[in-house]
């Protein structure tokens, strides 16, 4: 193992943080339901021109079923996502994903392409404990009825954690003491990327904050469900 070098940042850097709870803040560079329309049923009146009469709209209120909630939907989660499974796959999302799935022992091209839930979805949301934002989940191929696979989850998990933290909105939904420490587990990520890489370290430390210095850990170990339905699971992390 490479020997481990500080990452230091020093007084007379030109560099500022790239979070300040004093008030400021270093320029970012920002990124840049449709309703159905309501149609009138048709109304029940006599033809001028044939004397035909137009059937009556139908009446599904007398219905037994009329009010039936829809039927829940069971859905499990693949195995090496499940944090409860013992095949689940332990990855650090804070660096290279390519890197971490090839050291991964279970994540084998095979699985990374099998479906994610047990019933094939083509979107759901991840959230996340101390963060104000949810991570969006799409298939990532564009072919018509792809679903959501193992792969597409990790992606999107390390990509969503990876985006910057804008001001504005976003940052103004984070409190003083959630940006502090934001700041520390910044310096303190790019120090351990410099004991590896110090010029991925130094581009990294260019970028700025992002989502995953808000967590208190980086280390993938699955997801769990939750209340709202098999459309949102709950990530866990650990340092």
């Amino acid at each position: 193992m490479p020997a481990r070098t500080g990452y230091v940042q020093h007084t007379s850097s030109p560099r500022a943080y790239p979070l300040s709870c004093a008030g400021t803040s270093t320029p970012y560079a920002s990124t840049s339901v449709f309703p159905y329309p309501y149609h009138s049923s048709p109304t029940y009146s006599q033809s001028s021109s044939s004397g035909l009469m137009s059937p009556p709209p139908l009446d599904h209120s007398r219905s037994p079923y009329a009010c039936a909630p829809l039927p829940a939907l069971s859905c499990d989660i693949h195995p090496v996502l499940s944090a409860n499974s013992r095949r689940k796959a332990t990855l650090d999302v804070s660096y290279s994903l390519t890197h971490a799935i090839a050291a991964s022992p279970v994540l084998s091209p095979r699985v990374l392409a099998e479906a994610a839930t047990s019933a094939r979805m083509p979107y759901f949301t991840i959230s996340v404990d101390n963060l104000p934002w949810a991570i969006a989940v799409h298939p990532r191929s564009a072919k018509s009825g792809a679903y959501i696979t193992v792969a597409d989850v990790l992606h999107s998990i390390h990509d969503g954690l990876r985006e910057q933290v804008l001001p504005g909105k976003e940052l103004d939904s984070c409190s003083p003491q959630a940006i502090l420490s934001a700041q520390q587990a910044f310096y303190s990520r790019c120090s351990r990327l410099a004991s590896m890489d110090v010029a991925a370290a130094d581009s990294e430390f260019r970028r700025g904050i992002r989502r995953i210095d808000f967590l208190q850990g980086t280390q993938f170990v699955g997801l769990l469900p939750t209340s709202e339905g098999p459309d949102t699971w709950k990530l866990i992390l650990s340092s």
